[in-house]
């Protein structure tokens, strides 16, 4: 099985998604500032990596782990399903894969950070927008991965999309 974890810029909630998902980060507490900011590629990647796959790990039962940014495209997700359903039925892949959307875990303070830390490069006030938000959206992202890991072995599909809606 491979994961990959997406959202716009895939620097912020999905490489804290892959970190937790390969116990980098502890479930029982919001990682230190110094865990963030040490999370591979945290705040690091720019936009010409977007739809880019960045390898973070093989989990505990030996499946890779990746991430994505997928800035505004509302393609990019359907184009890269499209391709793998189309390796799948000619049985050139045989992996089962999952796609799961963290987008919805991105907290105010994060979307306000990230811009101001990846667009306009103002990382004194940026990053720690970054961190206050990573910290509110922690619990989420712990959620959002359990969830994702769950889905992917109830289900008998091969490929898996996981939009992941907003919790109210």
């Amino acid at each position: 099985m491979i994961y990959i974890y997406n959202d716009f810029g895939g620097t912020h909630t999905t490489v804290m998604a892959a970190a937790y998902h390969l116990k980098k980060l502890t479930p029982t507490r919001a990682p230190t500032r110094h865990e963030i900011l040490t999370t591979h590629n945290f705040n690091e990647l720019v936009y010409a990596d977007r739809g880019k796959l960045f390898f973070h790990g093989i989990d505990d039962e030996g499946n890779p782990v990746y991430t994505m940014g997928r800035g505004r495209s509302k393609i990019l997700i359907p184009g890269v399903v499209n391709l793998l359903s189309m390796l799948m039925e000619e049985n050139r892949l045989h992996e089962k894969i999952v796609l799961s959307n963290t987008s919805p875990t991105v907290p105010l303070p994060m979307t306000l950070g990230g811009m101001l830390s990846r667009w306009l490069k103002i990382d004194a006030i940026g990053v720690p927008l970054l961190l206050y938000g990573a910290k509110i959206a922690y619990r989420d992202i712990v959620n959002l991965v359990d969830h994702t890991k769950s889905v992917a072995k109830q289900s008998s599909s091969q490929l898996i999309v996981l939009d992941n809606k907003r919790s109210s």
